[in-house]
C-alpha cells in the first residue's frame, strides 16, 4: 500500500479538473492562523524600453547603467506579458518524507505543486519549476499549455518515490543555495511559488528572497505535519525512520513542554521571516482541501 507515500503521474494529471478558472473568495479555512497576504501584482511584465525618469515613476525600475552614462535619470519601461511565467520551487529534502496524517509532506507538496501548475495553465500562464533533493535537482524553463506541465508532473511523481532510496547519512540541500540559483534564472515579473517545510530557512535565505521579491511576486506554501504543530495527546507512541524504531513518551511533562516550545519557535521563525519580507504565506497540512486552497490563494491574472 503506497497511497500517501508516493504519488503517481496519472493522479497529478487528474487534479486538473479540481482547479477553477475563477478565484474563489477567501474563507476562514484558507486564512489559517498565522497566514498573511501581500499585494500581488497579478501579471508578468516584459521589458520594453528605457526612457527619461518622470515624477511618480517607481525607483525600483531605475536603469542605473544608462543613468550613469548620460548623467540623467532613466527608467525601464515594461509592458504586460501575454503569458506570465510561474516558477515552482519544490523541496524534497529528507524532512519532507515524513507524515503522520494521510500522506507524507513530500506527497502533499507534489499534489499542491500540480494543482498550481494546472491553475497557471488554465489562465494561459507559462509554468516552470526547480525541484531539489539530496539525490538530484531538476530545472524546467517556463512553457505554456500541457507541454509545460506534464514534464514537471512526471518529475514530481518521481521525486516522491525517492524516499525508498533515502539513506540515514543523506543531508539536506541548503535552501539558500537553491534560492541563489533561482535568482539567476528568474525573469522579472514572474510569480515564484515556494513549497517547502522551510526547515532550512536562514538569514542567507532571507537575503535571496528579498532580491526575488523586488521584481517578482513570491508565494510561500509552508507544508507541515500535524505532529510539527503540536505534540500528540499524552501516551507512548512508536515512531520509525524505516530502519530504526523508538518510543516517544509524551506523558512526560518536561518533554511535552519542550516539544510545544520547539513547535512554537519553529512556526514563529518561519512566519516572522516571510511576513517581514511581505511574502504571501499559507500553511498547508495533509488534512486540508488542497484544490480549495489553490483556488483561494493562487493569484488570478487580470486581463484587459
Amino acid at each position: 500500500m503506497t497511497y500517501g507515500l508516493i504519488t503517481e503521474l496519472n493522479e497529478l494529471i487528474a487534479l486538473r479538473r479540481l482547479v477553477n478558472r475563477k478565484r474563489a473568495p477567501i474563507n476562514g479555512r484558507a486564512a489559517r492562523a498565522g497566514s498573511h497576504l501581500s499585494r500581488i501584482r497579478g501579471r508578468g511584465m516584459d521589458f520594453a524600453e528605457v526612457r527619461n525618469y518622470q515624477a511618480g515613476d517607481e525607483i525600483r525600475h531605475m536603469e542605473w547603467r544608462v543613468t550613469a552614462r548620460t548623467g540623467r535619470p532613466h527608467i525601464k519601461v515594461y509592458q504586460e506579458e501575454r503569458e506570465r511565467p510561474v516558477i515552482l520551487l519544490v523541496d524534497f529534502n529528507p524532512s519532507m518524507f515524513f507524515g503522520t496524517r494521510h500522506a507524507f509532506k513530500s506527497v502533499v507538496a507534489a499534489r499542491l505543486a500540480a494543482l498550481i501548475a494546472w491553475a497557471a495553465i488554465n489562465q494561459e500562464d507559462r509554468i516552470g519549476a526547480l525541484l531539489f533533493s539530496p539525490k538530484e535537482h531538476s530545472e524546467f524553463m517556463p512553457k505554456s499549455r500541457q507541454a509545460g506541465a506534464l514534464p514537471i508532473l512526471a518529475a514530481l511523481s518521481s521525486y516522491t518515490q525517492q524516499f525508498q532510496q533515502l539513506q540515514l547519512e543523506d543531508t539536506a540541500v541548503p535552501l539558500n543555495h537553491i534560492l541563489m540559483k533561482l535568482n539567476h534564472v528568474t525573469r522579472p515579473g514572474s510569480v515564484i511559488v515556494l513549497i517547502s517545510d522551510f526547515y532550512e530557512l536562514n538569514e542567507e535565505c532571507e537575503k535571496y528572497l528579498s532580491r526575488l521579491k523586488m521584481n517578482n511576486d513570491v508565494l510561500a506554501y509552508h507544508v507541515c505535519d500535524a505532529l510539527e504543530l503540536s505534540p500528540p495527546k499524552p501516551a507512548l507512541y512508536a515512531i520509525t525512520n524505516g530502519r530504526q524504531e523508538l518510543l516517544l513518551d509524551t506523558t512526560c511533562s518536561t518533554l511535552d513542554k519542550n516539544y510545544k516550545d520547539w513547535c512554537n519557535h519553529q512556526q514563529l521563525k518561519i512566519q516572522t521571516c516571510l511576513k517581514r519580507l511581505q511574502i504571501q504565506y499559507s500553511q498547508v497540512t495533509a488534512e486540508m482541501d488542497l484544490s480549495q486552497l489553490v483556488n483561494q490563494t493562487f493569484p488570478r491574472r487580470r486581463r484587459g
